[in-house]
């Protein structure tokens, strides 16, 4: 189990230990991921549960996403930051990569930090408690699943960085078994309601890849972490839809 184990460290900057043995190869955490994410969901949805019981939405809202974000190390909204800049600060492959290793934040960078963060509390704060607890562990699933069919689908990455590090030697079969699981978790959770917040994630999923292999000729770590992100962020504006109405359809 030192994979899942080191698929806890990298994700939810966990203290959990990879054993005497080091730590596994990279690949080999990846199928991990959407189980991770789950987990991470769930944790934050019950902080979520628990300080609604005691003030209002929008401040429990804020709260719970505000801790995703310590939980996490703000790995992937910190990939988001760094792809707004550099893709649409960039004029050349060349200073978009320069930008991506800059760990300076631009106004790109910021305002889609800032706009992501105030979406996912805004759309938390639309949903009751419970529904918000599912609501996250199933966007927290997913997110992380869709950067994993990323890698799975993709072969050309950027020669140096941590996403040409996750992409080699990856196993299709093992990140196959990891999105299934999360997706049969997701589908125990909301019932035939899935197969919407898992249409939500396919848009941001598609554009945020077709927007870095045209930017940069291919994926690199923040470009997975940005996929991540606004997947996540995409499947509670799902859950909004899918709890306030706006959906016509009969499920």
């Amino acid at each position: 189990m030192r994979s899942l184990r080191a698929a806890i460290v990298l994700l939810a900057r966990s203290p959990v230990g990879v054993g005497r043995a080091g730590p596994p190869q990279l690949s080999r955490t990846v199928p991990w991921f959407p189980i991770v994410g789950a987990g991470i969901g769930a944790l934050v949805g019950l902080a979520y549960l628990a300080i609604a019981q005691v003030l209002p939405a929008t401040v429990s809202a804020a709260v719970a996403v505000s801790f995703g974000v310590a939980v996490t190390g703000a790995f992937h909204i910190d990939g988001l930051a760094d792809c707004a800049d550099a893709f649409a600060g960039g004029a050349t492959v060349e200073r978009r990569l320069e930008i991506l290793k800059d760990s300076t934040l631009g106004t790109y960078g910021t305002s889609a930090l800032a706009l992501v963060l105030l979406v996912e509390i805004a759309a938390l704060a639309a949903l009751d408690p419970t529904t918000g607890l599912k609501s996250l562990v199933s966007a927290y699933a997913i997110g992380r699943g869709a950067s994993v069919c990323v890698m799975a689908f993709s072969r050309k990455t950027v020669r140096e960085g941590l996403g040409a590090d996750y992409i080699t030697e990856l196993n299709g079969l093992r990140c196959a078994v990891g999105v299934f699981a999360a997706i049969f978790l997701v589908i125990a959770l909301n019932g035939t309601q899935a197969a919407v917040l898992l249409v939500f994630a396919l848009p941001p999923t598609v554009l945020m890849w077709a927007w870095s292999h045209r930017s940069i000729g291919g994926v690199v770590g923040d470009s997975l972490g940005a996929i991540t992100q606004l997947s996540q962020t995409s499947v509670l504006l799902g859950a909004v839809t899918l709890n306030s109405g706006v959906c016509a359809c009969s499920w």
